[in-house]
């Protein structure tokens, strides 16, 4: 009798010690869960970030696509003005060979007359 109550009593100790262990566990479960939430909330919060960061790159890219655009069209205008200062200079040189041979003529009408340039 006295060994049936000793493995009875053993068998209650080793029940409570295992619920006593089932409890702990159920804590560091539910310690784990809690965790698990949390880095489902940051990998949520991640992920927005993430989403707004390709929606800016997106716009940039495009931003920068347009500035290309412009830079062709101020390209294209750069050249016109070239053209327009290549002429305007002809037209100087132009005017420069005029006045050296109306000094050329000015000089010799000056010296038909005699005349001093001084």
């Amino acid at each position: 009798m006295a060994e049936t109550e000793r493995k009875i009593q053993q068998l209650d100790h080793d029940v409570t010690d295992i619920y006593g262990r089932l409890e702990e566990i159920g804590k560091w479960q539910a310690e784990h869960g809690k965790q698990l939430t949390d880095l489902q909330v940051s990998l949520r919060r991640f992920s927005a970030t993430q989403m707004r960061y390709g929606n800016r790159l997106d716009e940039l890219d495009a931003g920068i696509a347009g500035l290309g655009d412009q830079l062709k069209e101020m390209r294209v205008t750069q050249m016109r003005h070239e053209n327009r200062f290549t002429e305007i200079d002809q037209r100087f040189d132009a005017q420069d060979e005029h006045l050296a041979s109306q000094d050329r003529k000015l000089d010799l009408i000056m010296k038909a007359l005699d005349i001093s340039a001084n």
